[in-house]
C-alpha cells in the first residue's frame, strides 16, 4: 500500500493542475470576450458620434451617407444572388448528366430485358416443364435446369435493376424540378435588386448635384477638404485610443513593421494620385493613394490585423480602418461594399470590401493609406515593388 502512495499523490497533482489549467483558460477566455464587447460598445459609440456630427452639417450628407450605405448592401445582395445563381445552374448541369448516366444504364437494361422476354416467348409458357420432358440424358437435364435458374435469376435481377433506375430517374426530375424553380426565384430576386438599385443610383446622383451646390453657395471646396482632413485624423486619434487596450490575436504574427516593402497591394489597378502631392487647389497633401479600379472589384487586407472601423465617413464614403497593432494602422476608402465589420479579425488577402466610387465621387477607385501613430507613410515603401502600377 506504501510504495503506490506517491503515484496516488502524482495523479492527484496532476489532475489538480489539469483543474486549475482549464479553469485558468476558461477565465481567460471569459476574460478576452469581455475585452472584445467593451470594446465593441467604444466603437460603436464612435461611429453614433461620428453620425450626429454628420447629420448636422447638412441634410444632403445625410442623405447621401444614406443611400450609397443601401447602394452598398444591395450590391451585396446583387453579389450573392449571383453567385447562388452559378451555383444553382452547375447543380443543374450536373443533375441533367445524372439524369442522363441513369437514361443510358436504363436503356441498355431494356435492351438486354427486351431479350430475355423474347427467348422465353419463344420457349413458351411450360419453360420449366419443357426442359424436364424434353432432355433423356439425366446429366444434360440437371445442366439445363442450372442454366434455367440462373437465367431467371438474372432476369429477376435485371428488372429489379430496371425499376432501381426507373426510381433515380423519378428522383433526379423531382430534384431538376426544385432546382429550376430555385433558380427562376433567384433570377426574380435578380432583377427587382437591380431594379432598386437603378433607383438609388439615381436619387445618389441627385443628392451629389445638391450637395455641390450647397458647396459653392458657403465658400468652395477647400473648407471641405480641410474639414474632412480634421475629421478623418480625429476618427484616427480615437481608434488608437480604443485600440490600446484592445485583446491581442491568438495567432502568433510577424510584426507588421518587419513586413515593410513585403505587402501585396489591396487591389489590382491604375495609380492615380501620389502621395505627398499637393490636391487640386489646395495646400493639403495626399496621405495616400488613389487605385482606380472597376467597380465591384475585391478589396484584399494588406496585413493581419482587426477591424478597427467599417462604416461610411464623409469625404471617403464606406471606409475600412484594420488595426495591425504596434500603433499601425491601413486604411481603405471609396468602397463600393464593406464585407467585414468592426472587431472581425482578417489575415492578409481576405477580402474585407468591393470597389466603388462612395463618398460622392466620380470614378470608381480604392483610397488607400498606411499609418503609424497617425502619422502617413507612403504606401509605395510599403507594397511589393513588382506590383508597381502605372502611375498619372
Amino acid at each position: 500500500m506504501s510504495r503506490s502512495l506517491p503515484g496516488k499523490l502524482l495523479l492527484s497533482l496532476m489532475l489538480a493542475l489539469l483543474v486549475f489549467n482549464t479553469v485558468s483558460m476558461a477565465d481567460d477566455k471569459s476574460a478576452k470576450e469581455k475585452q472584445l464587447k467593451t470594446l465593441l460598445r467604444k466603437i460603436d459609440k464612435l461611429k453614433k458620434s461620428i453620425d450626429v456630427k454628420e447629420d448636422n452639417k447638412s441634410s444632403y450628407t445625410k442623405q447621401l451617407k444614406s443611400v450609397e450605405r443601401k447602394i452598398g448592401k444591395v450590391n451585396q445582395q446583387i453579389s450573392a444572388t449571383d453567385k447562388k445563381i452559378t451555383a444553382k445552374k452547375s447543380e443543374l448541369k450536373a443533375l441533367r448528366a445524372t439524369r442522363l448516366k441513369h437514361q443510358k444504364k436504363l436503356d441498355q437494361e431494356n435492351d438486354y430485358l427486351a431479350e430475355q422476354v423474347y427467348a422465353a416467348f419463344t420457349l413458351g409458357r411450360q419453360e420449366r416443364a419443357k426442359l424436364l420432358f424434353s432432355q433423356q440424358n439425366p446429366q444434360a437435364l440437371q445442366r439445363n435446369l442450372v442454366y434455367y435458374q440462373y437465367f431467371s435469376n438474372a432476369r429477376v435481377a435485371l428488372i429489379n435493376d430496371v425499376q432501381r433506375n426507373i426510381d433515380k430517374i423519378i428522383a433526379t426530375e423531382e430534384l431538376i424540378h426544385q432546382a429550376q424553380l430555385e433558380l427562376e426565384q433567384n433570377q426574380k430576386s435578380l432583377e427587382t435588386q437591380i431594379k432598386g438599385l437603378k433607383v438609388d443610383l439615381g436619387k445618389r446622383k441627385t443628392i451629389i448635384s445638391s450637395l455641390n451646390k450647397e458647396l459653392k453657395q458657403q465658400g468652395g471646396s477647400l473648407s471641405r477638404l480641410e474639414d474632412e482632413a480634421t475629421q478623418l485624423q480625429n476618427l484616427i486619434k480615437s481608434i488608437e485610443e480604443i485600440f490600446v487596450d484592445a485583446p491581442e490575436s491568438e495567432i502568433s504574427q510577424k510584426a507588421f513593421a518587419e513586413l515593410k516593402g513585403k505587402l501585396a497591394w489591396p487591389v489590382k489597378g491604375k495609380l492615380k494620385k501620389l502621395f505627398g502631392r499637393n490636391k487640386p487647389q489646395s495646400e493639403l497633401r495626399w496621405q495616400g493613394i488613389v487605385i482606380e479600379a472597376p467597380n465591384g472589384r475585391q478589396v484584399k487586407a494588406v496585413s493581419h490585423g482587426r477591424i478597427a472601423f467599417s462604416d461610411w465617413l464623409r469625404g471617403l464614403g464606406n471606409l475600412v480602418i484594420i488595426d495591425h497593432g504596434n500603433s499601425y494602422l491601413s486604411l481603405y476608402g471609396h468602397n463600393e461594399s464593406l464585407y467585414k465589420s468592426a472587431g472581425e479579425w482578417v489575415e492578409a488577402g481576405d477580402v474585407i470590401s468591393t470597389i466603388g466610387n462612395s463618398g460622392g465621387q466620380n470614378k470608381s477607385g480604392l483610397y488607400f493609406e498606411i499609418r503609424k501613430k497617425g502619422r502617413p507613410q507612403n504606401p509605395t515603401g510599403w507594397c511589393k515593388a513588382e506590383n508597381k502600377f502605372a502611375s498619372g
